[in-house]
């Protein structure tokens, strides 16, 4: 079981890698992404087992689809928000994404541990490697990109701190919102129609995330200060 936990957490751990080195040209200071990481995983953890005290948790879909998304995604932006965001080395929108994507796999992490453990523990091994494979690919990653929403939102308020840049914040948090209860009804009805949404989503995030970083790079015409300004 001990190695079934560990080998639910490397996925998450793995994606987190991935996110970090995308953020070539001004990498955030490892200490401040791994403690995002771990304060979303101590979330993750008090929101897994309160949602399971719900009197509703009976309705798949009223948890899956509509109350785990709007409670997860305030706990990771909160996450955030208390941990890094008036740090001083928060300072662009790509930072935003990088944070989101730290707490937000830090839940997932723990979620996956959960998971896993209970389908092993009710279904045999077969049923915990099944559902650790599945959500590898899937939830985990999911958890990332819906976060990187109203982390890239977080981030261009923090440079410019206007009610245009709070309302973004907070569409940013209710698209994630959307999305992650959109992606739990698609996966409960069809695996594949989950994998082909995350793909598109995947796709469009990494678009997005390749302009912000095309302008942040050194020796760009714009001032790396005021590129967010160019491009959002």
């Amino acid at each position: 079981m001990l190695i079934l936990a560990i080998a639910s957490i490397l996925p998450a751990f793995l994606w987190m890698i991935y996110f970090y080195r995308n953020d070539r040209y001004a990498p955030e200071p490892k200490k401040l992404v791994a403690r995002t990481y771990l304060v979303g995983a101590l979330v993750g953890a008090a929101m897994v087992f309160s949602l399971k005290e719900l009197p509703f948790y009976a309705s798949f879909l009223t948890l899956a689809v509509f109350i785990a998304p709007v409670t997860e995604e305030i706990a990771k932006f909160l996450c955030v928000r208390w941990t890094v965001y008036n740090r001083k080395e928060f300072d662009e929108p790509v930072d935003g994404m990088v944070y989101a994507t730290a707490a937000a796999l830090g839940f997932a992490s723990v979620e996956n541990v959960i998971y896993v453990l209970n389908s092993w523990a009710s279904g045999g091994a077969e049923a915990g490697v099944f559902v650790l494979a599945g959500r590898s690919v899937l939830s985990v990653p999911a958890h990332a990109l819906f976060s990187s929403l109203w982390g890239l939102a977080l981030g261009w308020h923090k440079k410019r701190k206007t009610l245009k840049s709070s309302l973004l914040v907070v569409l940013g948090l209710l698209g994630g919102m959307v999305l992650h209860g959109l992606f739990n009804y698609l996966t409960s009805e069809n695996l594949f129609g989950g994998f082909l949404f995350l793909s598109l989503m995947a796709i469009a995030w990494r678009g997005v995330f390749l302009l912000i970083r095309k302008a942040l790079k050194p020796g760009t015409p714009a001032d790396a200060k005021s590129t967010d300004r160019n491009i959002l």
